[in-house]
């Protein structure tokens, strides 16, 4: 089975210059998780995940108008040809832990994406001598990508805040037992 078999032709894109807040709409209307960065020539140069919007967006304390494409996508992506065999993908797609590829041409330019969900809903497709080996790539696919890091991999947790200033434990009053009620005075009688 090819990818050209499998992939989504209908594919949104940004360029590098669009704000984020565009890009958030652009997922949000065709509940997509990913989108492809395009330059001028429609050609690949980066990806900007879901994931890669929210962070961003978060530790640069502006609001997404405020913020354009190229300070939160990736530029190092995997590509893949409508023409590659699916197994190999999903190998790839293993090794690099992503759960998503845009698909190009001979000349880099975008013509679709491949998605883990186009690649389960290929499975059922397959021809049943397929159908047992794509299941086993997806599973390690998914394994991968859903893998915690290794123990070499974790960065260290970062420091715990200094303590406020402590202030001194509150004094303890004791009860005094209350006085008697004074006795009134005798008056003395007029008269007297």
């Amino acid at each position: 089975m090819k990818i050209e078999d499998v992939m989504t032709r209908r594919v949104v894109a940004a360029r590098a210059d669009t704000e984020l807040a565009h890009v958030a709409r652009l997922m949000w209307d065709n509940d997509c998780g990913a989108v492809p960065v395009v330059d001028a020539e429609d050609k690949v140069v980066g990806i900007l995940t879901d994931r890669d919007l929210c962070m961003g967006a978060h530790f640069s304390g502006k609001a997404l108008r405020e913020q354009r494409v190229s300070g939160c996508m990736a530029s190092e992506v995997l590509t893949c040809r409508p023409g590659d065999e699916v197994l190999a993908v999903v190998g790839a797609m293993a090794k690099r832990r992503v759960r998503r590829i845009p698909v190009t041409d001979g000349t880099g330019r975008l013509v679709g994406l491949v998605a883990v969900g186009d690649l389960f809903a290929a499975q059922g497709r397959a021809k049943p001598k397929e159908q047992k080996a794509l299941a086993a790539a997806l599973l390690a696919l998914m394994t991968a990508v859903t893998a915690r890091a290794h123990k070499d991999e974790v960065v260290p947790a970062a420091p715990a805040p200094k303590a406020a200033k402590t202030v001194a434990p509150a004094r303890k009053v004791e009860a005094r037992p209350a006085r008697p009620a004074a006795r009134p005075k005798k008056r003395a009688k007029a008269g007297k």
